[in-house]
């Protein structure tokens, strides 16, 4: 489990990223479950949306309706995370030609930023001198969803699904979601890391807001929280977000015809008329938002 928990870490990270850019709002949605039903479904499958940084010091887990878990047939996430292959996984996070490491893209001030934010997170705090090997938009994942207060609504699910011994599957690989990061060229994604880097904000703030907007349940108002510092080159929006939204939806349909499981993938991805509950709609389901209870620890 301990190798488990590391991939998972390092994979949670870069969806953390991978959910983070925003569109223009054209309607706000409100709900982190959602029942989906018609189109030839005999009964109804449940699209929830996760956070991949989360404050269990101000709140507690979101807590399932009661017998939800009963009526489904299994549990899909953004990747498999039981199936995940460590030296893959680090193995496409690093760059590749030593002549665009960090070290040699970034300034000096930018450098100093990131040795300084190292110190306070265990994953930077890790990797020691191979950080400049990091891919930048990994980088800024890391920066962003670092703290050690910080879970993963994600990776607590799962391991509540395998305890249960619920069947578990992904819509995506490692290879697909990496091939999103690497649609920007290095030295793009090191002028990001740099404006982020120079915002000095603070990890602990960062996923208490974040945490905040989530427990609220307002789907579009938790991406302006994490664009808020990380100044993602709009450019990429295509590739990392409204490309895997389409690509998901597709999936989605596709288990739908002979399954009717749990799909819990970032909340990120569903807001909006380009998120998966507008996309779904077009293929002629009908989504209903189901209350989900999320208690607070202390005020």
């Amino acid at each position: 489990m301990k190798g488990l928990k590391y991939s998972q870490t390092i994979v949670i990270c870069i969806v953390f990223l991978l959910a983070g850019l925003n569109a223009a709002i054209a309607q706000q949605r409100k709900g982190l479950l959602w029942e989906i039903s018609g189109n030839g479904l005999k009964q109804p499958a449940y699209l929830f949306g996760t956070v991949h940084v989360y404050d269990t010091t101000l709140y507690a887990l979101p807590q399932l309706p009661a017998g939800l878990v009963d009526k489904i047939d299994k549990v899909y996430f953004e990747m498999d995370y039981s199936k995940i292959d460590q030296a893959e996984l680090m193995a496409s996070i690093l760059i590749k030609d030593s002549a665009q490491y960090l070290n040699k893209l970034l300034d000096t001030g930018a450098i100093a930023s990131l040795k300084k934010l190292s110190a306070s997170s265990p994953m930077l705090k890790m990797m020691g001198n191979q950080i400049y090997a990091v891919k930048p938009f990994i980088l800024m994942s890391w920066i962003s969803a670092g703290g050690t207060k910080a879970a993963t609504v994600d990776f607590e699910l799962f391991k509540m699904m395998v305890a249960q011994q619920k069947p578990v599957g992904g819509l995506e690989t490692v290879k697909e979601q990496m091939a999103a990061v690497d649609a920007v060229p290095l030295s793009k994604q090191a002028d990001m890391l740099a404006k982020a880097l120079d915002g000095r904000f603070s990890l602990e703030q960062q996923v208490s807001r974040v945490t905040e907007v989530y427990t609220r349940q307002e789907l579009d108002n938790l991406m302006t929280v994490l664009n808020d510092n990380i100044p993602v080159d709009a450019s990429f929006d295509d590739a990392i977000r409204l490309n895997r939204n389409v690509t998901m939806a597709d999936k989605i349909a596709a288990i739908l015809r002979t399954e009717h499981p749990l799909i819990a993938v970032g909340a990120g991805h569903f807001g909006n008329n380009d998120g998966l509950i507008a996309l779904l709609e077009k293929k002629g389901y009908s989504l209903k938002s189901v209350p989900v209870l999320i208690r607070k620890v202390r005020e």
